[in-house]
């Protein structure tokens, strides 16, 4: 690869970074938008024939506890795992992530 093209990725890298912890949770978070339905129908089936009480007990934790904590937990690992791939690369990949959630996000009728 080309000198300048590498020191140009490096750059791009370098000035992502001090937000790529935020750029992390907005992946985890797009992409939990995107399939959160798909998540919901699947629990909705399994707690199906139970009483109105664990269903909405159910609901509510998966919302609000399963959502926010596979957030937060996911976001670092995330993090961890781009910042491993070295400056020369995470720029670019986190660019190519957004590309693909916006082609699901398109996919999945999110215009």
């Amino acid at each position: 690869m080309p000198a300048f093209l590498t020191n140009l990725m490096i750059d791009f890298s370098h000035w992502l970074r001090p937000w790529m912890p935020q750029l992390c949770m907005a992946v985890i978070a797009s992409l939990l938008v995107i399939y959160g339905n798909n998540i919901n129908r699947a629990v909705k089936q399994l707690v199906q024939g139970s009483h109105f009480i664990i269903r909405t007990a159910v609901f509510v934790l998966l919302c609000a506890v399963g959502y926010g904590m596979a957030t937060v937990l996911l976001a670092p690992l995330l993090l961890k795992l781009l910042l491993n791939l070295g400056a020369q690369w995470y720029g670019l990949v986190i660019v190519l992530i957004f590309i693909v959630i916006g082609m699901l996000a398109q996919k999945h009728n999110y215009q």
